[in-house]
């Protein structure tokens, strides 16, 4: 039998078939691929809400974002330890894509009975337990002689095979019970998970892939808005005012990108390279795995707002737009906003007010909805958010009184030094 190989990381490979992954690893094209699978998936939850616009359907399509959510993050962590396209990494991986795409063709009838066949809710749960063997399967192959993190995979297996349960119980009963015990799973998986990350088995392999991984999905999750609402209008024979209104949505979706890639993007992965290596993998952990979700979330809740905006504004161009619709939309504004200050203060030790102001505005505008037409809202929710991505995507960060940087902006400054270290 041949000899383990270690890494310069203390990393112990499968003989010739896992590559580990190192500080200078980026983002690789089978990755990017991984990602398209999973924000199709993702997007698809519009289409489930689009079918039966309001609060249930709306509860139920935030539970199934959170599973695909975590899901994702799983093998974020995983791709930096080992190179998801090598050997028979990516093996599993192609069986967790196929997995996930099967995820997205399903989620749309999640809730529907299928009298005489397979209940759409069994085939979503077979296949989310599908995706969550592949993940421990790949991670115990790759990473069983790491103590540490061997510690943490055995106590993450408990709520695991208690969260399948829950999804498997909910799919067989349906209806309300599916809804309340498929977000008691997620509730049972992510609990155990942050539990189990205490035991600080997990390693930061690169600093730049963990924090482009997470850019790439946003990118992709905003670029997939821009196109499912411009596929809902032909523009030559459509209404003026609702060609407005997908105008408007796209200028809310780059907005959206500006307020977050701007500066913020650069600025937190130059904070998460140059931290501590002893405080990196929770600075990972709170600032992209937990604090990027009301981003990605916000956005994919943007993409229906809009979509049933449109509907209101092709139906009836100079009546109010339905409540559920501004709701949606204006919810999803908020958590992007917030969530972007929220990950800017884990990242970087600061926030800027005006994102919170924006916030505010959106949630008056949306008050003040049953008294104007639906395309007015459509016109000062983007209008807002344009100056607020403005403000916070293009001006330099605060400094004190005299001139001096503030703390946290001297990280940037830092960042030179520490690579200078780290350097061979």
């Amino acid at each position: 039998m041949p000899a383990t190989t270690r890494s310069r990381l203390g990393r112990v490979l499968v003989p010739g078939t896992a590559v580990p992954t190192r500080a200078g690893d980026r983002t690789t094209p089978f990755e990017i691929f991984f990602d398209l699978v999973f924000v199709f998936a993702l997007t698809r939850v519009v289409a489930l809400v689009e079918a039966a616009p309001g609060a249930a359907a709306l509860g139920r399509g935030l539970v199934l974002l959170l599973m695909l959510w975590w899901s994702w993050c799983a093998f974020i962590w995983l791709g930096n330890q080992v190179r998801l396209d090598r050997g028979f990494v990516r093996v599993g991986m192609l069986v967790t894509m196929a997995a996930l795409f099967v995820i997205g063709l399903v989620v749309p009838e999640a809730w529907v009975a299928r009298p005489g066949g397979v209940a759409p809710a069994v085939v979503l749960a077979i296949a989310f337990t599908v995706v969550r063997a592949c993940y421990v399967v790949l991670l115990v192959a790759v990473a069983w002689r790491r103590r540490r993190l061997r510690t943490q995979i055995l106590l993450d297996l408990v709520p695991q095979s208690l969260s399948i349960g829950l999804l498997f119980a909910g799919a067989l009963l349906g209806g309300g019970w599916q809804t309340a015990l498929w977000a008691s799973a997620f509730v049972v998986d992510f609990g155990g998970g942050r539990s189990a990350s205490r035991y600080r088995g997990w390693r930061v392999g690169s600093a730049g892939h963990l924090a482009e991984r997470h850019d790439l999905v946003l990118i992709i999750a905003l670029g997939e808005t821009v196109l499912a609402t411009g596929a809902r209008v032909d523009p030559w024979t459509s209404d003026p005012a609702a060609l407005g209104v997908v105008l408007l949505g796209f200028l809310l979706t780059v907005s959206l990108w500006w307020a977050f890639f701007g500066r913020l993007s650069g600025e937190a992965a130059r904070a998460l390279e140059s931290s501590d290596h002893s405080r990196r993998s929770a600075l990972a952990r709170d600032g992209y795995t937990f604090g990027h979700l009301p981003i990605v979330g916000g956005v994919v809740l943007v993409a229906l707002g809009v979509a049933l905006l449109l509907d209101d504004v092709a139906g009836a161009p100079g009546a109010p737009a339905d409540g559920f619709a501004v709701a949606v939309l204006a919810g999803g504004v908020v958590s992007f906003l917030l969530g972007l200050e929220t990950f800017r203060w884990v990242l970087l030790g600061r926030w800027r007010p005006e994102s919170a102001v924006a916030a505010a505005l959106v949630l008056a505008t949306a008050a003040a909805s049953p008294w104007l037409a639906a395309w007015t809202v459509a016109a000062a929710v983007a209008g807002i958010v344009t100056v607020a991505a403005a403000v916070v995507g293009g001006a330099p960060p605060r400094t004190k009184r005299g001139g001096a940087p503030a703390p946290s902006a001297g990280r940037d400054q830092r960042v030179a030094q520490g690579r200078r270290q780290l350097s061979p």
